[in-house]
């Protein structure tokens, strides 16, 4: 089963793949519906890197759904930057799901982007009773990239060539 979204950005090619790359930025689309929080004792990091991120999430900020890793790459195709998520999950829910959680910005003009974001998953006989809820997260995920993007500005480095 899938969620997607394909959404415009009001925000340069460049600064929605540096947002991409921030923490900060995951946890802001989610909550309040899911609130993530990092399991390393340092916390999050600035920037997401190649190296497994333990976190944690939680429904509402009540239910848990268990912990998982963000482990992310990026990659060009065709025009387009892309991150991939393949993170596994190492408790709770999350131990019971496959994912494969990609995102894709690709300039639509000089400040817009159009984003594709889509999240495929295998949770067997629960995913039914999932998918509502991740659908609407993913609306979610949409209004809030929405309306954060006009406030995302460009690296002074493409996030492409950092490492």
């Amino acid at each position: 089963m899938h969620v997607q979204l394909k959404i415009r950005l009001a925000c340069p090619v460049d600064a929605a793949a540096d947002a991409l790359r921030d923490p900060a930025v995951m946890v802001a689309v989610t909550k309040p519906l899911v609130r993530y929080r990092s399991l390393a004792p340092e916390g999050f990091p600035d920037r997401w890197t190649e190296e497994a991120h333990p976190v944690t999430a939680h429904i509402l900020g009540l239910l848990p759904l268990g912990d998982t890793h963000v482990d992310l790459d990026w990659h060009d195709r065709d025009g387009a930057w892309i991150q991939r998520d393949t993170g596994k999950g190492t408790a709770g829910q999350f131990s019971r799901m496959r994912i494969d959680h990609r995102m894709a910005v690709s300039p639509l003009g000089q400040d817009e982007t159009l984003l594709r974001d889509r999240l495929v998953f295998h949770a067997g006989p629960i995913g039914v009773a999932l998918w509502p809820g991740l659908w609407l997260v993913w609306q979610w995920r949409a209004l809030r990239m929405r309306a954060l993007a006009p406030g995302w500005r460009a690296p002074e480095a493409h996030p492409r060539h950092a490492g």
